[in-house]
């Protein structure tokens, strides 16, 4: 009965030890970590809206619609920034997207959690490019050469293709809602 009460001892004052570690790095990391995640929002944020200098928040949250900003070059009004939430394949994807003027100017996905080789895929250049200059209802087809209002999905994928189509269509209705 000592030996176990001995082995509990050490138990629990290892594990409040590793949880006092634990809190302190913790403490520590949590304003780093907080800057990082700010800095890579505005990467996304100009990589899809690349003429603006300046960004927002405008504290809008509805539906998929997380955050919307307006974005400013030379203290000028230039469009809209949207991050937007949606429900891919693998789980939820987040994505920001640029609209100027009515019509996406970039796409990029923040954070997924889709399958490595095929959803993942979504997150390539070839991808979200088709998306730049789209004003319209946006559809995904399959197998041949997407029209004006149409983007090819990614192969294997159309879940994921889907879901970002439709957090994109959801930031442009909102667009025209609310802020043209």
């Amino acid at each position: 009965m000592r030996d176990i009460l001995g082995v509990v001892w050490r138990l629990v004052v290892l594990m409040v030890a590793a949880g006092l570690c634990l809190g302190l790095t913790n403490a520590v990391t949590v304003d780093r970590i907080a800057v990082q995640e700010e800095q890579t929002a505005q990467a996304l944020r100009q990589a899809v809206l690349p003429g603006a200098d300046g960004f927002e928040a405008m504290n809008i949250s509805e539906g998929g619609v997380k955050e919307v900003y307006l974005a400013s070059a030379a203290s000028q009004p230039c469009g809209y920034v949207f991050e937007m939430l949606s429900s891919g394949f693998g789980g939820e994807i987040s994505l920001t997207v640029g609209v100027q003027d009515g019509a996406v100017t970039g796409v990029r996905i923040a954070s997924h959690s889709e399958t490595p080789g095929l959803g993942a895929n979504a997150d390539s250049d070839s991808f979200l490019g088709q998306f730049a200059g789209k004003s319209g209802e946006i559809a995904v087809i399959k197998n041949a050469e997407p029209a004006e209002d149409e983007i090819l999905a990614v192969t294997a994928a159309t879940i994921t293709s889907r879901a970002v189509t439709s957090a994109v269509n959801e930031a442009l209705a909102y667009y025209r809602a609310n802020l043209a």
